[in-house]
């Protein structure tokens, strides 16, 4: 009789191993400099500062676990990971774009053993939302307070946006369609999170040309932001100065004059806060496919 044959079980990433590199996306991108615009380990702004973010990290790091175990319900997951930004600091959103990132990217990587599984599952359970997760987004608003663009129907200070939403049986995919028009991190959920894998590969290549871990995340950060305008900027400045500082980023990455580029940020209040949500993303991609230091 032929012998039969022994199927291994598919070893697939470990939820403490998922929770861990998400955390550590975190810390790793707040802690890169300089990363111009951004709260960093050698400036503060005057009502945040570094540590605030530590704080976000370690806060959100039961409910990445969480993710990464439950692999579904990413609105109430979004929503608990906002309460627990807040467990030790007191500054409110550090972290909200890179909590709506991260929580479907962790939940699609306790199904995989490969990268591009991750993405294929990340993509899946965006599109699997459901109604109940978009009235949990909404309600993740009231416990921080998120700049968003105004003018939107679904007016998230308004408690008939979750009327409508429930009437409509809208789903969490769908607020992001209609919210990715000018919401690069909405854009990225709709899309199957082009930047943030293809930011995963800038890593991985700027390390293999020998520059230190530091200098690729600032130089991934420069990258992503001159390749788009950064949604937080376009809301509290206008679209044409958040065009301005992509141009300018781009020179500052051709001219190598990244401290000066940060120091105008800085003194202009003007923070690329989306593009560091992206970083994060693109940072635990990067972890999960191997990136050590």
């Amino acid at each position: 009789m032929p012998k039969s044959r022994v199927t291994r079980p598919v070893k697939r990433y470990k939820a403490d191993f998922i929770a861990g590199s998400a955390e550590l996306a975190m810390l790793l991108e707040v802690s890169a400099t300089p990363k111009p615009g951004n709260i960093d380990r050698t400036h503060n702004f005057e009502d945040l500062i570094y540590e605030h973010f530590i704080g976000s990290a370690v806060g959100i790091f039961p409910v990445l676990k969480k993710a990464a175990l439950r692999g579904r319900g990413i609105g109430t997951l979004v929503r608990d990971a906002v309460d627990g930004s807040t467990t030790w600091q007191t500054a409110g959103n550090c972290h909200f774009g890179a909590i709506l990132l991260l929580m479907p990217l962790c939940a699609a990587a306790s199904r995989s053993s490969t990268i591009p599984q991750v993405r294929t599952n990340a993509i899946e359970i965006v599109e699997n939302t459901t109604t109940a997760d978009a009235v949990q987004f909404y309600e993740s608003f009231r416990r921080v307070n998120v700049r968003v663009q105004e003018g939107h129907y679904l007016d998230v200070n308004d408690p008939a946006s979750v009327k409508i939403i429930k009437e409509q049986n809208l789903t969490l995919r769908d607020i992001m369609r209609i919210s990715s028009t000018n919401d690069s991190i909405a854009r990225e959920l709709v899309e199957g999170f082009p930047r943030t894998f293809r930011g995963a590969e800038m890593i991985r290549q700027f390390r293999k040309l020998g520059y230190d871990l530091n200098s690729s995340i600032v130089y991934l950060f420069l990258n992503v932001l001159r390749e788009a305008p950064d949604t937080l900027i376009a809301k509290k400045f206008g679209p044409q100065v958040a065009l301005e500082v992509s141009a300018r980023a781009n020179d500052a990455l051709k001219f190598g004059t990244i401290e000066e580029f940060d120091g105008e940020l800085i003194a202009q209040h003007i923070n690329p806060g989306t593009t560091a949500d992206i970083v994060i993303g693109s940072l635990f991609i990067a972890l999960l496919a191997g990136l050590r230091f």
